[in-house]
């Protein structure tokens, strides 16, 4: 009986994940800064992946800094992160509650964790942190919905 219950909840936990990401995460999102229009915008590709880019905009021009992609593999969903001129990198969900998500990639040189945090009032605040150069490094970026 305790079996059925666990894989019950567990099953429960994997479609709360799926609903979660693919409502929360679609969308343009602004950072809150004084210095550029920098955005993070993702749409739905399907009901197992979501791609994403991370850019700027300078004088009517769009700069791409990074392609993204949330990408279910079975029942694992994954953050892939493509940025300009780099190698690929994939970091696994490895936490998870309705409005939080974090992804680890422990082998990766910086960041090792990537952490998205949806707030009641629509701000969602993207963490990077990680050890770099043997210190522990945390950034925090601020972003508003837009479209």
């Amino acid at each position: 009986m305790k079996l059925i219950f666990v894989v019950i909840i567990f099953s429960a936990s994997l479609l709360a994940q799926d609903d979660s990401i693919l409502q929360l995460f679609p969308g343009k999102w602004i950072m809150d800064t004084n210095k550029a229009e920098i955005y993070e915008e993702w749409i739905v590709e399907s009901e197992t992946e979501l791609i994403g880019k991370s850019f700027s905009i300078e004088d009517n021009d769009e700069y791409v800094s990074e392609i993204l992609y949330l990408k279910k593999f079975g029942k694992q969903w994954a953050y892939v992160a493509v940025p300009e001129g780099q190698n690929i990198t994939l970091f696994s969900l490895v936490e998870f509650n309705p409005k939080k998500f974090v992804f680890e990639n422990l082998e990766h040189d910086f960041p090792q964790r990537i952490i998205y945090e949806f707030h009641k009032d629509g701000k969602l605040t993207a963490t990077i942190e990680g050890i770099m150069n043997g210190e522990n490094k945390r950034k925090e970026f601020s972003f508003r919905l837009v479209e």
